[in-house]
């Protein structure tokens, strides 16, 4: 195809980009892509404590969140996943709200049932989906159900919802009084299915897995592939369940494992997981430039074990998140070149198959490491500072409930990186929203290695199609510190430029018909 082209297939060309833009659904004859893939959305983890305060006592809040969901559909978000917000032991070494003491109710120090009913509502107006974590694995030691089965170990009728270890000591997956749930019990598994329905009911749209894979670890006397079986078989049941409620939820799993082979089959209970393996690739291939020859097939292998066990496979791509060191904090992010390979980080992260996830303050850069139980002067921390206050250069609304230390939680703020077209924000605003308006990045799971593909230079083929509307994109990413050109043939240059800068990318729009040549 010659880049200078004919005006008659420009016209033509004019035709397929209308006939690809994502319908609003108001009124008009197009399919409506988004409504026609619930599971594909642009997420954005918000712990809820440190991202927005509305009321100045500190803490971050649903009302802090509702207020701000203009910078998150500005940023190009399309969903949002909220760390806990369920009822929870209120005390300093507790923050991260994992000790769930009543799953029907929610979070005092974030506020009301009627605060969360009126952000979910408004992210509705705004066409968010919002997912929660869902925290089954374990409860709170001082969940009543506990403080019953221990106190009454004769007569409580949830004796049997814990697993236990001794007459008075109940088995963990994780230390700090979170007590397993006993899974097997058929009460248990009844009650899980009544929580997902009753947030279902007040609009939930998916729910995200914490510590998928422990969910039955401390079942005595299990191996290890008797314990994954039982792990895929629940879930399948909870997500039969949930869509019976809604056909379009979303099941996302925590399966914290580097190896794509461990978590493949995973895939039989769950639409989404974390791909931690992917991650892997980018902090390594883009941040140390090791074996950048291999990094998009490597990709697309980890993708091909997937499909066998769920051909709509959605992984969730991520670069971080709470339970990791901030990836600016990452040696090979802050160095030399550092803002260019976490802009180039998060291009690929944006422009993979599945679901993208955004860890607040990703986009701005910020730092975060976990200390190992030191005294800052206001209690022991362990992760607290991988989950610090949102920096948004407002004092009105920036969370207080942890003071600064020895550097953590720097970046520039949202309202100075608002005003420099080349930081870091401004670029994650521009590939979302790239992604959100091309069906070709967007939609599906389609990904094959481009045929060129170099160290340099390391590309992919992404393809939509359903009913006669479709696109397809070659991405290429620029993995040196040097500046490279690119000669191929294209329909639209979709962002960047062919004369790639150190740790660019250009997204260009290529003839459906001709895939095969860009593909091997």
């Amino acid at each position: 195809m010659k880049k200078i082209l004919s005006l008659f297939t420009l016209l033509a060309m004019v035709g397929l980009l209308i006939a690809c833009t994502p319908s609003n659904g108001e009124g008009d004859n197009k399919v409506d892509l988004r409504a026609e893939n619930p599971r594909n959305d642009i997420y954005y983890e918000i712990f809820i404590r440190s991202f927005a305060d509305s009321d100045g006592d500190g803490i971050g809040d649903f009302n802090g969140v509702t207020q701000n969901l203009d910078y998150l559909e500005d940023l190009g978000v399309t969903a949002i996943w909220m760390m806990p917000f369920n009822e929870t032991d209120l005390d300093f070494g507790s923050h991260h709200g994992y000790r769930i003491t009543d799953y029907y109710d929610v979070n005092t120090e974030y506020g009301t049932m009627d605060d969360l009913e009126n952000l979910i509502s408004e992210a509705k107006t705004r066409k968010m989906r919002v997912m929660m974590d869902l925290v089954i694995n374990h409860t709170s030691d001082t969940h009543p159900w506990f403080v019953d089965a221990q106190d009454n170990a004769s007569t409580s009728p949830y004796r049997d919802w814990y697993i236990w270890q001794t007459p008075s000591t109940a088995f963990e997956s994780f230390a700090g009084g979170m007590k397993d749930l006993n899974l097997q019990n058929e009460e248990v598994v009844e009650e899980v299915k009544n929580i997902i329905t009753f947030w279902q009911d007040k609009g939930i749209t998916g729910f995200r897995f914490d510590a998928a894979k422990h969910l039955f670890i401390g079942d005595p006397g299990t191996n290890p592939a008797v314990m994954a079986s039982k792990t895929h078989e629940f879930l399948r049941s909870l997500q039969t369940h949930a869509r019976q409620n809604d056909p379009g939820v979303l099941f996302l799993g925590e399966v914290f494992d580097y190896e794509y082979s461990a978590v493949q089959n995973y895939y039989i209970g769950l639409d989404s997981l974390f791909d931690f393996y992917v991650a892997n690739e980018i902090w390594g291939k883009v941040g140390h430039g090791t074996d950048s020859r291999l990094f998009v097939s490597n990709i697309e292998r980890a993708f091909n074990t997937y499909r066998p066990y769920n051909a709509n496979y959605e992984p969730g791509i991520f670069i971080s998140n709470h339970d990791l060191d901030r990836i600016a904090s990452f040696g090979q992010f802050s160095g030399p070149m550092g803002l260019e390979k976490l802009k180039l980080a998060a291009s690929v992260t944006l422009t993979l198959p599945g679901s993208p996830h955004i860890y607040y303050g990703e986009e701005l850069g910020m730092t975060g490491t976990r200390y190992e139980g030191i005294d800052v002067g206001q209690g022991t921390v362990y992760d607290q500072y991988r989950r610090a206050p949102f920096i948004w250069g407002d004092a009105s609304k920036t969370t207080t409930w942890l003071n600064p230390y020895n550097g953590s939680n720097s970046a520039p703020s949202v309202a100075t990186q608002l005003e420099n077209p080349n930081s870091l924000l401004n670029h994650y605003k521009a590939l979302a929203n790239l992604r959100k308006d091309n069906p070709g990045l967007m939609y599906g799971n389609f990904l094959k290695a481009w045929n060129e593909n170099t160290s340099s230079l390391q590309g992919y083929v992404r393809h939509y199609e359903f009913e006669g509307e479709g696109q397809t994109v070659l991405v290429i990413h620029n993995m040196t510190s040097t500046t490279k050109t690119v000669d191929v043939d294209y329909v639209k240059l979709l962002y960047g430029n062919l004369e790639l800068p150190a740790y660019g990318t250009i997204v260009l729009e290529i003839d459906s018909a001709k895939i095969n040549d860009y593909i091997s």
